[in-house]
């Protein structure tokens, strides 16, 4: 009787397969640690200090705060922060691949029952695992099995322009039946169980709202599910990008481009994240920058994005340069965002 390990990925993300949609989780891992409160004047100074201690031979206190500096930076909407960590920060990475046996009890399989199992956990300075925890688990035998393969592994460690740091990550594996191809119900009712289960899962939430945007977007709970996969992992573009999306719909623009804001800012951000921007800032009157966010987004359509996609994206340019060059009026022009996720 065979099993599939549908995937194991590390650094936040979920595979790509035939139950769970891509769900990029937190897009650039970040600091466990608390950030320093900047001053939106103080980013850039703060930065161009993190940058020249990364230019020397600092220590690993100094990396660790250099991190967290550039973090807080970017945060605060620096784009050279942002881009500079996404130049220069290498997630850890395993050296060895374990070599996994079905760790549960057969007669899971046999029932048709899919299990998931995140692992979170610290690489140090040296390569070594640190202080694992499991967010999503199945019994705790096979859970004990799957934390002692990784114990023995050996790590890469993270490094920042070069320097070796002390970061975390995390394993996300699903394992399952290889004959068992559930449809949509199947889909829906199971990541309801799996969010409901690990109530505090960043990765089932994200997935519970990704399979909700696509197979039942009039859903009710759809929003409640967003919102609570935004807070558990703040940094997944896509979650925030849909409940950016939401918030535009709803009039709440200064809030839309707050939640965008990180995935906004990143080097190449994804044309839902330029597109979702640029309705925010269209919404707040701000005609200039919507323009030049809808555009970016325009350009940054890959060739083989679907038809309909590209004319929507082309209708909404046109409709902003049309409100754009008409006489300012009172209140902020009116958005049309659409209809349904996307």
């Amino acid at each position: 009787m065979g099993y599939h390990l549908w995937g194991v990925t590390s650094h936040n993300e979920e595979v790509t397969e035939q139950l769970s949609l891509s769900a990029l989780g937190e897009a650039r891992l970040r600091p466990d640690f608390a950030l320093p409160e900047l001053e939106p004047t103080q980013a850039p100074g703060v930065f161009a200090e993190a940058v020249q201690t990364l230019k020397g031979t600092p220590s690993d206190a100094e990396v660790l705060r250099a991190w967290g500096d550039l973090h807080a930076a970017c945060d605060l909407a620096l784009q050279e922060a942002c881009r500079f960590l996404d130049a220069e920060f290498i997630p850890s990475k395993n050296l060895d691949d374990p070599d996994f046996e079905y760790p549960f009890d057969r007669k899971l399989l046999e029932r048709g029952i899919f299990l998931t199992v995140v692992f979170r956990y610290r690489i140090d300075a040296e390569g070594r695992l640190q202080d694992g925890e499991f967010i999503e688990w199945g019994p705790r035998e096979g859970t004990r099995q799957i934390a002692a393969k990784y114990k023995a592994v050996r790590f890469r460690p993270a490094t920042l322009a070069g320097h070796r740091l002390d970061a975390p990550t995390q394993i996300f594996m699903l394992l399952g039946p290889m004959w068992v191809t559930l449809m949509t119900p199947g889909k829906l009712e199971w990541a309801w169980r799996r969010a409901n289960s690990f109530p505090e899962s960043g990765p089932a939430w994200t997935n519970l709202a990704m399979q909700l945007a696509v197979h039942a977007p009039d859903d009710p709970r759809f929003p409640k599910a967003l919102e609570r996969a935004h807070a558990l992992a703040p940094l997944s573009w896509w979650a925030a990008t849909e409940v950016a999306w939401q918030r535009v719909l709803a009039g709440q623009y200064a809030a839309a481009l707050m939640a965008v804001r990180p995935a906004w800012h990143r080097e190449r951000p994804h044309p839902y994240v330029l597109e979702t921007a640029a309705a925010a800032l269209f919404g707040l009157g701000c005609c200039e920058e919507a323009l030049k966010e809808q555009e970016r987004a325009m350009g940054s359509l890959p060739k083989d994005w679907p038809q309909l996609e590209q004319e929507r994206f082309r209708g909404k340019l046109k409709e902003y340069q049309t409100a754009c060059v008409a006489p300012p009026a009172a209140p902020a022009p009116h958005v049309s965002a659409g209809s349904g996720p996307r």
